[in-house]
Order: C-alpha cells, then structure tokens, then sequence
C-alpha cells in the first residue's frame, strides 16, 4: 500500500516538474546546461493541429534534449520564414544546428543521424 503511494506521489511530481519546463516558454532549452551542450541548436516550425509535430515536441521533450518551437499558425513571420529560407509551406521543418541540416517530416532515426552529423562537424 506505502509503495503504490509513493509511485502516484512520485508520478504528480515528475508530471508537475514537466508541466512547469514546458509552460515556461516557446524556447524549450530550460534545460539543465550540461544537457543544452550536448546538443546543436534545435528549432522546430510547427502548428498546433499536426500530429507530427506534436510528436516532435514529445520526443525532444521527453528526452531532455532543448529546442526552440516556432509556431507557423500563431505567427506569420514563421511562416514566411520557412517558406523562403527552406523552401517548405509544410510543417514540420526541424532546423539543426545553424541550419547545417533541416528535416521536413519527422523520422526519429533520421532526426538522431541529422543530430550525430552536425555535432561531428562542430567537433572538426
């Protein structure tokens, strides 16, 4: 009985502790630093009615792994912005590094392989 408690009590935090970084802002880094560091720069176009990019936001979420989101429906600029400099009026558009790899679509294996290969280059 003390132990199912204790996995709700624990259960509550870690939902509140998630809550809390993700209402912080739309710049998703309010990661711990030692996290943000081992990653490249992340921006993710999105809007609020796409599966893929909720399913974006999850993963990078889930995995501590920071990002910034631009949302395409509450800011026109985005999406002018994604329209010209990446050629795309589809969401999502993930944007790695200083723009050394951008992802149309949403393909973990294919995000992790983008993420391995700028953080190779940066190293050089």
């Amino acid at each position: 009985m003390i132990a199912g408690i204790r996995i709700i009590a624990m259960s509550a935090l870690f939902a509140a502790a998630t809550a809390t970084v993700v209402a912080a802002s739309q710049d998703m880094s309010a990661t711990h630093p030692a996290v943000a560091q081992r990653y490249p720069k992340i921006e993710i176009y999105t809007a609020p009615w796409c599966k893929s990019c909720a399913a974006v936001s999850e993963y990078l979420t889930s995995n501590n792994i920071p990002f910034t989101k631009k949302d395409v429906a509450a800011n026109a600029a985005y999406l002018e912005e994604m329209a010209v400099r990446y050629k795309s009026r589809a969401v999502p558009v993930i944007v790695i590094g200083n723009d050394e790899k951008v992802l149309r679509g949403f393909i973990v294996e294919a995000f992790q392989m983008a993420v391995r290969e700028v953080m190779a280059k940066q190293r050089r």
